[in-house]
Protein backbone atom coordinates (compact mmCIF):
# COMPACT_ATOMS: atom_id res chain seq x y z
CA UNK A 1 0.00 0.00 0.00
CA UNK A 2 2.87 2.28 0.74
CA UNK A 3 4.86 1.58 -2.50
CA UNK A 4 1.35 2.31 -4.43
CA UNK A 5 1.24 5.65 -2.50
CA UNK A 6 4.56 6.74 -3.43
CA UNK A 7 4.10 5.76 -6.85
CA UNK A 8 0.87 7.51 -7.31
CA UNK A 9 2.11 11.08 -5.70
CA UNK A 10 5.05 11.02 -8.13
CA UNK A 11 3.49 10.15 -10.96
CA UNK A 12 1.15 13.43 -9.99
CA UNK A 13 4.11 15.55 -9.90
CA UNK A 14 5.04 15.04 -13.15
CA UNK A 15 8.62 15.21 -12.77
CA UNK A 16 9.22 11.29 -13.77
CA UNK A 17 7.73 9.89 -17.38
CA UNK A 18 5.45 6.90 -16.57
CA UNK A 19 8.34 4.46 -18.23
CA UNK A 20 11.07 5.81 -15.80
CA UNK A 21 8.44 5.18 -12.51
CA UNK A 22 7.55 1.81 -13.70
CA UNK A 23 10.89 0.71 -14.08
CA UNK A 24 11.70 2.12 -10.43
CA UNK A 25 8.85 -0.01 -8.94
CA UNK A 26 9.46 -3.07 -10.87
CA UNK A 27 5.97 -2.59 -12.30
CA UNK A 28 4.71 -2.80 -15.84
CA UNK A 29 2.90 0.43 -17.38
CA UNK A 30 -0.20 -0.99 -17.31
CA UNK A 31 0.05 -1.86 -13.66
CA UNK A 32 1.45 1.91 -13.18
CA UNK A 33 -1.60 3.75 -15.23
CA UNK A 34 -4.41 1.30 -13.38
CA UNK A 35 -2.89 2.56 -9.89
CA UNK A 36 -2.86 6.10 -11.13
CA UNK A 37 -6.47 5.83 -12.62
CA UNK A 38 -7.50 3.99 -9.06
CA UNK A 39 -5.95 6.92 -7.23
CA UNK A 40 -6.98 9.75 -8.78
CA UNK A 41 -10.88 8.69 -9.21
CA UNK A 42 -10.96 7.39 -5.19
CA UNK A 43 -7.67 8.66 -3.31
CA UNK A 44 -6.25 6.55 -1.13
CA UNK A 45 -9.38 4.02 -0.76
CA UNK A 46 -8.44 3.45 -4.38
CA UNK A 47 -4.85 1.54 -3.87
CA UNK A 48 -6.50 -0.93 -1.42
CA UNK A 49 -6.08 -4.14 -2.38
CA UNK A 50 -8.89 -5.65 -4.25
CA UNK A 51 -10.56 -9.65 -4.50
CA UNK A 52 -8.56 -11.13 -7.27
CA UNK A 53 -11.44 -13.66 -7.94
CA UNK A 54 -13.77 -13.28 -11.14
CA UNK A 55 -16.67 -10.89 -10.80
CA UNK A 56 -19.10 -13.98 -12.17
CA UNK A 57 -17.63 -17.16 -11.97
CA UNK A 58 -18.07 -19.67 -14.79
CA UNK A 59 -21.06 -22.02 -13.36
CA UNK A 60 -23.16 -19.21 -12.27
CA UNK A 61 -26.78 -19.02 -13.04
CA UNK A 62 -27.73 -16.93 -15.94
CA UNK A 63 -29.77 -13.49 -15.32
CA UNK A 64 -32.82 -14.46 -16.93
CA UNK A 65 -33.11 -17.75 -14.86
CA UNK A 66 -32.22 -15.66 -11.74
CA UNK A 67 -35.01 -13.00 -12.74
CA UNK A 68 -37.67 -15.84 -13.49
CA UNK A 69 -37.16 -17.43 -10.49
CA UNK A 70 -37.09 -14.35 -8.60
CA UNK A 71 -40.52 -13.65 -10.29
CA UNK A 72 -42.33 -16.34 -9.69
CA UNK A 73 -41.04 -15.81 -5.90
CA UNK A 74 -43.06 -12.58 -5.83
CA UNK A 75 -45.92 -14.12 -8.01
CA UNK A 76 -45.85 -17.10 -5.15
CA UNK A 77 -44.74 -16.10 -2.28
CA UNK A 78 -45.75 -19.21 -0.25
CA UNK A 79 -43.86 -21.50 -2.48
CA UNK A 80 -40.73 -23.02 -1.51
CA UNK A 81 -37.83 -24.06 -3.75
CA UNK A 82 -38.85 -27.47 -4.61
CA UNK A 83 -42.40 -26.05 -6.02
CA UNK A 84 -40.52 -23.52 -7.49
CA UNK A 85 -38.60 -25.59 -9.87
CA UNK A 86 -41.28 -27.81 -10.68
CA UNK A 87 -43.54 -24.92 -12.28
CA UNK A 88 -40.53 -23.59 -13.89
CA UNK A 89 -39.46 -27.07 -15.34
CA UNK A 90 -43.31 -27.02 -16.69
CA UNK A 91 -43.79 -23.88 -17.71
CA UNK A 92 -40.63 -24.06 -20.01
CA UNK A 93 -38.75 -27.85 -19.81
CA UNK A 94 -36.33 -26.83 -22.23
CA UNK A 95 -33.97 -24.08 -19.71
CA UNK A 96 -31.24 -26.20 -17.48
CA UNK A 97 -32.93 -24.45 -14.30
CA UNK A 98 -30.74 -25.14 -10.85
CA UNK A 99 -31.53 -27.27 -8.35
CA UNK A 100 -33.60 -26.08 -5.27
CA UNK A 101 -30.79 -25.63 -3.16
CA UNK A 102 -29.69 -23.34 -5.66
CA UNK A 103 -32.90 -21.87 -5.83
CA UNK A 104 -33.17 -21.26 -2.23
CA UNK A 105 -29.67 -19.50 -2.06
CA UNK A 106 -31.15 -17.39 -4.91
CA UNK A 107 -33.89 -16.13 -3.21
CA UNK A 108 -31.86 -15.67 -0.09
CA UNK A 109 -29.92 -13.39 -1.93
CA UNK A 110 -33.38 -11.56 -3.46
CA UNK A 111 -34.41 -11.67 0.54
CA UNK A 112 -37.29 -13.30 0.33
CA UNK A 113 -36.81 -15.93 2.42
CA UNK A 114 -38.25 -15.33 5.85
CA UNK A 115 -37.39 -18.33 9.04
CA UNK A 116 -39.66 -21.02 9.73
CA UNK A 117 -40.84 -22.37 13.09
CA UNK A 118 -40.55 -26.30 13.77
CA UNK A 119 -43.53 -27.73 15.62
CA UNK A 120 -43.18 -31.09 17.33
CA UNK A 121 -45.92 -34.09 16.38
CA UNK A 122 -46.86 -36.48 18.39
CA UNK A 123 -46.03 -40.03 16.51
CA UNK A 124 -49.28 -40.56 14.45
CA UNK A 125 -50.61 -43.87 14.63
CA UNK A 126 -51.80 -44.32 11.14
CA UNK A 127 -51.91 -48.34 11.03
CA UNK A 128 -55.37 -47.74 12.88
CA UNK A 129 -56.89 -45.88 9.86
CA UNK A 130 -57.20 -46.72 6.81
CA UNK A 131 -53.99 -46.18 3.86
CA UNK A 132 -55.77 -44.12 0.85
CA UNK A 133 -54.89 -47.08 -2.16
CA UNK A 134 -56.67 -44.79 -4.86
CA UNK A 135 -58.60 -41.85 -5.76
CA UNK A 136 -61.99 -41.51 -3.90
CA UNK A 137 -60.72 -43.80 -1.54
CA UNK A 138 -60.38 -41.72 1.34
CA UNK A 139 -61.92 -38.30 2.03
CA UNK A 140 -60.55 -36.04 4.65
CA UNK A 141 -62.75 -33.37 5.60
CA UNK A 142 -62.82 -30.88 8.76
CA UNK A 143 -63.46 -27.47 9.42
CA UNK A 144 -60.75 -24.66 9.39
CA UNK A 145 -60.77 -22.90 12.17
CA UNK A 146 -62.87 -19.74 12.09
CA UNK A 147 -62.15 -16.08 11.29
CA UNK A 148 -63.96 -13.03 11.41
CA UNK A 149 -64.58 -11.46 7.86
CA UNK A 150 -64.51 -7.52 6.97
CA UNK A 151 -68.02 -7.22 7.95
CA UNK A 152 -67.39 -8.96 10.93
CA UNK A 153 -69.07 -11.94 9.87
CA UNK A 154 -68.25 -14.93 11.12
CA UNK A 155 -66.09 -17.67 8.72
CA UNK A 156 -65.36 -20.83 9.81
CA UNK A 157 -64.81 -22.90 6.18
CA UNK A 158 -65.79 -26.97 5.50
CA UNK A 159 -62.69 -28.50 3.96
CA UNK A 160 -62.69 -31.77 1.86
CA UNK A 161 -59.83 -33.13 0.25
CA UNK A 162 -58.67 -36.42 -1.42
CA UNK A 163 -56.71 -38.18 0.78
CA UNK A 164 -54.93 -39.91 -2.30
CA UNK A 165 -54.67 -37.62 -4.69
CA UNK A 166 -54.92 -34.60 -2.45
CA UNK A 167 -57.34 -33.22 -4.41
CA UNK A 168 -59.47 -30.43 -3.08
CA UNK A 169 -63.09 -31.36 -3.27
CA UNK A 170 -64.92 -28.88 -1.38
CA UNK A 171 -63.91 -25.74 -0.07
CA UNK A 172 -67.25 -23.67 1.49
CA UNK A 173 -67.47 -20.14 3.13
CA UNK A 174 -69.67 -21.53 5.56
CA UNK A 175 -70.43 -19.71 8.93
CA UNK A 176 -70.47 -22.14 11.50
CA UNK A 177 -70.43 -26.38 11.96
CA UNK A 178 -74.10 -26.62 11.55
CA UNK A 179 -75.47 -29.64 9.19
CA UNK A 180 -77.62 -27.48 7.72
CA UNK A 181 -74.58 -25.83 5.91
CA UNK A 182 -72.28 -28.77 5.15
CA UNK A 183 -75.01 -31.13 3.54
CA UNK A 184 -75.54 -29.52 0.93
CA UNK A 185 -71.90 -29.15 0.14
CA UNK A 186 -71.43 -33.25 0.75
CA UNK A 187 -74.42 -33.56 -1.55
CA UNK A 188 -72.69 -31.42 -4.52
CA UNK A 189 -69.46 -32.94 -3.99
CA UNK A 190 -71.38 -36.65 -4.30
CA UNK A 191 -72.63 -35.43 -7.33
CA UNK A 192 -69.71 -34.03 -8.86
CA UNK A 193 -67.60 -37.43 -8.26
CA UNK A 194 -69.14 -39.78 -7.18
CA UNK A 195 -69.02 -41.47 -3.48
CA UNK A 196 -65.79 -42.42 -1.74
CA UNK A 197 -65.35 -45.72 0.21
CA UNK A 198 -64.33 -43.75 3.56
CA UNK A 199 -65.35 -40.59 4.88
CA UNK A 200 -62.49 -39.56 7.94
CA UNK A 201 -62.79 -36.38 10.12
CA UNK A 202 -62.25 -35.31 13.94
CA UNK A 203 -64.97 -36.48 16.44
CA UNK A 204 -66.20 -32.32 16.05
CA UNK A 205 -69.89 -30.91 15.07
CA UNK A 206 -71.14 -31.99 12.73
CA UNK A 207 -69.72 -34.98 12.12
CA UNK A 208 -69.99 -36.56 15.38
CA UNK A 209 -71.71 -36.56 18.62
CA UNK A 210 -71.33 -37.17 22.13
CA UNK A 211 -73.60 -39.43 22.73
CA UNK A 212 -73.03 -43.54 22.80
CA UNK A 213 -73.12 -43.77 18.97
CA UNK A 214 -71.20 -40.42 18.21
CA UNK A 215 -73.79 -40.24 14.97
CA UNK A 216 -74.92 -37.04 13.45
CA UNK A 217 -77.69 -36.30 11.12
CA UNK A 218 -74.67 -36.76 8.88
CA UNK A 219 -73.27 -39.86 9.53
CA UNK A 220 -76.13 -41.67 9.36
CA UNK A 221 -76.78 -40.52 5.77
CA UNK A 222 -73.14 -41.83 4.77
CA UNK A 223 -74.01 -44.92 6.33
CA UNK A 224 -77.22 -45.40 3.90
CA UNK A 225 -74.87 -44.74 1.03
CA UNK A 226 -72.40 -47.24 1.84
CA UNK A 227 -69.09 -44.68 2.90
CA UNK A 228 -67.65 -45.80 6.07
CA UNK A 229 -67.08 -42.90 8.70
CA UNK A 230 -63.69 -43.01 9.89
CA UNK A 231 -63.02 -40.53 12.75
CA UNK A 232 -59.46 -40.16 14.71
CA UNK A 233 -58.80 -40.14 18.10
CA UNK A 234 -59.85 -37.24 20.56
CA UNK A 235 -57.01 -34.63 20.62
CA UNK A 236 -54.90 -36.50 17.91
CA UNK A 237 -54.89 -34.20 14.85
CA UNK A 238 -51.93 -35.45 13.43
CA UNK A 239 -53.69 -38.62 12.48
CA UNK A 240 -55.02 -36.88 9.99
CA UNK A 241 -52.24 -34.81 9.05
CA UNK A 242 -51.89 -34.49 5.47
CA UNK A 243 -55.33 -32.05 5.52
CA UNK A 244 -53.73 -30.64 9.00
CA UNK A 245 -50.81 -29.27 6.81
CA UNK A 246 -53.28 -28.54 3.91
CA UNK A 247 -55.35 -25.76 6.13
CA UNK A 248 -52.20 -23.79 6.79
CA UNK A 249 -51.62 -23.77 3.15
CA UNK A 250 -55.28 -22.01 3.16
CA UNK A 251 -54.44 -19.47 5.79
CA UNK A 252 -51.10 -18.46 4.10
CA UNK A 253 -53.04 -18.26 0.55
CA UNK A 254 -56.62 -17.58 1.03
CA UNK A 255 -57.31 -16.64 4.42
CA UNK A 256 -55.05 -13.81 5.43
CA UNK A 257 -56.26 -11.32 5.42
CA UNK A 258 -60.17 -12.23 5.39
CA UNK A 259 -62.01 -11.12 2.36
CA UNK A 260 -65.23 -7.97 2.68
CA UNK A 261 -67.81 -10.43 2.85
CA UNK A 262 -68.80 -14.35 2.40
CA UNK A 263 -69.41 -14.08 -1.21
CA UNK A 264 -66.26 -12.62 -1.92
CA UNK A 265 -64.36 -14.75 0.16
CA UNK A 266 -66.01 -17.43 -1.64
CA UNK A 267 -65.13 -16.27 -4.78
CA UNK A 268 -61.32 -16.11 -3.30
CA UNK A 269 -61.73 -20.04 -2.37
CA UNK A 270 -62.86 -20.72 -5.69
CA UNK A 271 -60.05 -19.01 -7.48
CA UNK A 272 -57.66 -20.76 -4.90
CA UNK A 273 -59.39 -24.28 -5.24
CA UNK A 274 -58.63 -24.25 -9.01
CA UNK A 275 -55.15 -23.39 -8.62
CA UNK A 276 -54.80 -26.09 -5.75
CA UNK A 277 -55.73 -28.58 -7.72
CA UNK A 278 -54.81 -27.54 -11.74
CA UNK A 279 -52.01 -25.30 -11.04
CA UNK A 280 -49.95 -25.91 -7.98
CA UNK A 281 -47.36 -28.04 -7.98
CA UNK A 282 -47.60 -31.16 -4.61
CA UNK A 283 -44.46 -32.54 -2.83
CA UNK A 284 -45.84 -35.40 -2.00
CA UNK A 285 -47.38 -36.43 -5.47
CA UNK A 286 -43.66 -35.68 -7.01
CA UNK A 287 -44.81 -32.04 -7.63
CA UNK A 288 -47.39 -32.50 -9.77
CA UNK A 289 -50.93 -30.83 -8.99
CA UNK A 290 -53.42 -32.98 -7.55
CA UNK A 291 -55.77 -32.89 -11.17
CA UNK A 292 -52.79 -35.63 -12.81
CA UNK A 293 -53.82 -38.03 -10.07
CA UNK A 294 -57.60 -37.59 -9.71
CA UNK A 295 -59.90 -39.57 -11.12
CA UNK A 296 -63.62 -39.61 -10.49
CA UNK A 297 -64.91 -42.94 -8.29
CA UNK A 298 -67.49 -45.24 -10.20
CA UNK A 299 -69.47 -45.11 -7.53
CA UNK A 300 -72.63 -42.59 -8.40
CA UNK A 301 -74.89 -40.65 -5.80
CA UNK A 302 -78.11 -43.07 -6.03
CA UNK A 303 -81.14 -41.08 -6.52
CA UNK A 304 -82.98 -43.26 -4.11
CA UNK A 305 -81.44 -44.29 -0.74
CA UNK A 306 -81.41 -48.04 0.08
CA UNK A 307 -83.30 -49.22 3.36
CA UNK A 308 -81.02 -52.00 5.88
CA UNK A 309 -81.63 -55.56 4.51
CA UNK A 310 -81.11 -57.59 8.16
CA UNK A 311 -81.39 -60.93 8.63
CA UNK A 312 -84.61 -62.64 9.36
CA UNK A 313 -83.70 -63.80 12.96
CA UNK A 314 -82.27 -60.59 14.02
CA UNK A 315 -84.32 -58.45 16.19
CA UNK A 316 -85.20 -55.08 14.58
CA UNK A 317 -86.58 -51.88 16.23
CA UNK A 318 -87.49 -49.01 14.72
CA UNK A 319 -86.33 -46.10 16.96
CA UNK A 320 -89.17 -43.20 18.47
CA UNK A 321 -89.44 -39.76 18.25
CA UNK A 322 -87.13 -39.29 21.18
CA UNK A 323 -84.86 -41.60 20.38
CA UNK A 324 -85.10 -44.71 22.11
CA UNK A 325 -86.48 -48.49 21.26
CA UNK A 326 -88.38 -50.85 23.43
CA UNK A 327 -85.97 -53.43 24.79
CA UNK A 328 -86.52 -56.42 27.43
CA UNK A 329 -88.91 -54.24 28.94
CA UNK A 330 -87.18 -51.04 28.92
CA UNK A 331 -87.14 -48.01 26.71
CA UNK A 332 -82.89 -47.75 25.57
CA UNK A 333 -81.82 -44.35 24.06
CA UNK A 334 -80.09 -45.35 20.99
CA UNK A 335 -79.75 -41.36 19.12
CA UNK A 336 -82.19 -38.95 17.70
CA UNK A 337 -79.93 -38.96 14.64
CA UNK A 338 -81.77 -42.40 13.90
CA UNK A 339 -85.57 -41.40 14.81
CA UNK A 340 -87.77 -43.32 12.67
CA UNK A 341 -84.92 -45.56 11.47
CA UNK A 342 -84.62 -49.43 11.99
CA UNK A 343 -81.98 -50.84 13.77
CA UNK A 344 -81.18 -54.84 14.92
CA UNK A 345 -80.25 -56.32 18.10
CA UNK A 346 -77.95 -59.11 17.56
CA UNK A 347 -76.21 -61.45 20.79
CA UNK A 348 -72.48 -62.19 20.85
CA UNK A 349 -70.61 -65.32 22.12
CA UNK A 350 -70.23 -63.44 25.56
CA UNK A 351 -74.29 -62.85 25.63
CA UNK A 352 -73.91 -58.78 24.68
CA UNK A 353 -76.48 -57.02 22.95
CA UNK A 354 -75.20 -55.25 19.96
CA UNK A 355 -76.89 -52.57 17.87
CA UNK A 356 -76.30 -51.76 14.60
CA UNK A 357 -77.74 -49.59 11.61
CA UNK A 358 -77.08 -51.38 8.69
CA UNK A 359 -73.84 -53.23 8.43
CA UNK A 360 -72.12 -50.91 11.46
CA UNK A 361 -72.29 -51.56 15.33
CA UNK A 362 -72.87 -48.33 17.23
CA UNK A 363 -73.41 -50.06 20.69
CA UNK A 364 -74.04 -52.38 23.13
CA UNK A 365 -77.13 -52.49 25.51
CA UNK A 366 -75.99 -53.00 28.61
CA UNK A 367 -77.29 -55.66 30.65
CA UNK A 368 -77.58 -54.38 34.08
CA UNK A 369 -78.57 -50.73 33.71
CA UNK A 370 -80.50 -51.44 29.91
CA UNK A 371 -78.79 -48.49 28.59
CA UNK A 372 -76.36 -47.83 25.37
CA UNK A 373 -72.63 -47.86 25.92
CA UNK A 374 -70.07 -47.52 23.08
CA UNK A 375 -68.94 -50.32 21.67
CA UNK A 376 -64.90 -50.80 21.89
CA UNK A 377 -62.78 -51.28 19.05
CA UNK A 378 -63.28 -54.51 17.51
CA UNK A 379 -60.89 -57.13 18.04
CA UNK A 380 -60.97 -60.41 15.99
CA UNK A 381 -63.87 -62.58 17.22
CA UNK A 382 -65.86 -59.88 18.48
CA UNK A 383 -68.58 -60.01 15.40
CA UNK A 384 -71.94 -61.27 16.30
CA UNK A 385 -71.93 -64.83 16.58
CA UNK A 386 -75.75 -65.59 17.25
CA UNK A 387 -78.79 -63.53 16.99
CA UNK A 388 -81.58 -63.75 19.04
CA UNK A 389 -84.63 -64.95 17.80
CA UNK A 390 -86.82 -63.72 20.61
CA UNK A 391 -88.52 -60.24 21.07
CA UNK A 392 -88.70 -59.35 24.48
Amino acid sequence: MKQRMRFALLADEGEHTMTELCALFEISRQTGYEWLRRYRALGAAGLVDRPRGPHRHGRATPDAVVEAIVALRRERPTWGPRKLVAKLRARAPETPWPSASTVGEILKRADLVSGRRLHRHAPPRLEELTRPQRPNHVWCADHKGWVRLGDRERLEPLTVTDGFSRFLLVLGATASTRTEEAEPLFEQAFREHGLPDVIRTDNGAPFASSGATGLTTLGVRWIKLGIRHERIDPGQPQQNGGHERFHGTLLREAMTPPAADRAAQQARFDAFRHDYNHERPHEALGQTPPAHLFRPTPRPLPDRLPEPDYPPEAAVRKVRQAGEIKWDGSLVHITKALVGEPVAIEETHDGEWVVRYFDVPIGIIDRRTRKLRRRPVPRPGDRPAKTTDQVP
